[in-house]
């Protein structure tokens, strides 16, 4: 195959957890008197480092930001006892599996809640690495990714990042990597039509987007 890694974001591009995040959000905002945001905007002004999210939708001068992060999470993993996997997420897992492509999840989310959500969802055991985040800030992900492809030696023009945010194509970028974003996910389309990336509505759409890379022998994406 013309892959030999595969990098996976797991919030919104594995783990279909929009509805979670924005119920979560409105909530707090319900708490603090302001009116609900809807899903574009919420779109619009998602990002990393997650704190531009919540300069843009709270008051952080007057209020007290790791509070706000915590009532976040607690009503993110309240909610997403409904959620589950994105469609075609666990055939896509499967097939890459089956051709001996390694796979890790590189996330912005706290490592502990990550690994316990993949074992939930039963695909932990697919995955070479987990590489979550030590905190709650949902901040870069670029140094745990490049770390991991310098140890497992992977070979620049042989690693594919599938995500769907803009952070998601700077770290392809950065590894020297294909990207492919998913536009059901986190980030509004319109963001995702200016990194390059090509553009998928779901992951059973990622196969035959691999399989006609491999059959051309060229890059669907390409990097300087």
């Amino acid at each position: 195959m013309k892959y030999t890694h595969i990098i996976w974001d797991w919030n919104g591009t594995l783990l279909n957890d929009i509805s979670s995040s924005l119920q979560s959000v409105n909530d707090m905002l319900e708490m603090r008197g302001k009116p609900p945001i809807d899903i574009d905007f919420y779109r619009e002004c998602i990002g990393v480092p997650i704190v531009k999210f919540y300069e843009r939708v709270f008051d952080l001068e007057n209020d007290d930001y790791n509070l706000i992060i915590k009532q976040y999470n607690e009503g993110y993993l309240h909610y997403l006892k409904g959620c589950g996997l994105t469609d075609g997420a666990r055939e896509a897992i499967a097939f890459f599996a089956e051709k001996g492509i390694k796979q890790a999840v590189v996330s912005s989310s706290n490592n502990e809640q990550l690994l316990l959500n993949m074992t939930k969802y039963g695909v932990r055991e697919k995955f070479d690495a987990v590489l979550g985040s030590g905190d709650f800030l949902a901040g870069s992900k670029i140094e745990r990714a490049v770390a991991y492809l310098e140890k497992s030696g992977a070979e620049k023009g042989h690693v594919l990042v599938v995500g769907d945010l803009e952070h998601d194509a700077e770290m392809a970028a950065e590894l020297g990597a294909d990207c492919v974003l998913l536009t059901s996910g986190h980030e509004h389309i319109s963001r995702l039509n200016k990194t390059g990336a090509k553009l998928i509505d779901n992951l059973h759409e990622l196969i035959a987007v691999v399989e006609d890379a491999q059959r051309q022998k060229t890059d669907f994406v390409q990097h300087e």
